[in-house]
């Protein structure tokens, strides 16, 4: 009898345990209002400095992204201010151009980007992720309201500061990390459409 309590009691604290350790998100009315908010902007612009770091090379870049609903506009500068890479998506079609000028059309924008440069960049999921939110990936949100981390089996994010635009608390320093490529974005400036 004392071994099924002793078997009972362990089993009771294992529960226990487990149920602490897991990771539950808040019941938090601000992440509530914040992303009801950010799922409303679709058309905005950031402008910043992007770093890319690769096992390969380490480089800098300016950033121009501008988000029209479904398309964008993505510059890549040198610091000097030449073209890197320019990049646009209307409807399916990708175009990006490269420092030399020349074209490249498709429909996958992650795969025409790694061909060209090396770099792995999650195009496809940046327009949500750069605004801070999750989508149905895991996440986890500070007191504010405000995404801190994402995780998905590819990438993790870091959002390690917010800004103040407009009424709205945007992000400001993200850190991308993936499974070769490492980018870490700082936004200078964003513009949201009204």
């Amino acid at each position: 009898m004392k071994l099924l309590q002793h078997l009972t009691l362990i089993f009771c604290l294992l529960i226990l345990t487990a149920c602490s350790s897991r990771q539950q998100q808040p019941d938090n009315t601000n992440w509530r209002q914040q992303r009801e908010k950010l799922e409303s902007v679709t058309h905005w612009t950031i402008s910043g400095k992007l770093a890319i770091i690769t096992p390969e090379k380490k480089g800098s870049v300016r950033i121009r992204w501008q988000q029209d609903g479904d398309d964008y506009h993505l510059n890549l500068t040198s610091l000097l201010g030449t073209r890197v890479m320019e990049m646009r998506k209307t409807g399916e079609q990708i175009v990006i151009i490269d420092d030399k000028g020349q074209e490249y059309r498709g429909t996958d924008a992650e795969y025409l980007v790694y061909r060209l440069t090396g770099w792995q960049m999650p195009v496809y999921k940046l327009p949500m992720w750069i605004k801070g939110l999750p989508g149905d990936t895991d996440y986890q949100i500070n007191p504010n309201g405000q995404v801190t981390q994402i995780k998905t089996a590819q990438w993790q994010m870091q959002y390690q500061t917010y800004q103040p635009v407009d009424g709205w608390m945007m992000p400001e320093n993200i850190t991308f990390k993936g499974q070769q490529t490492e980018l870490r974005l700082v936004i200078n400036e964003w513009k949201l459409a009204k």
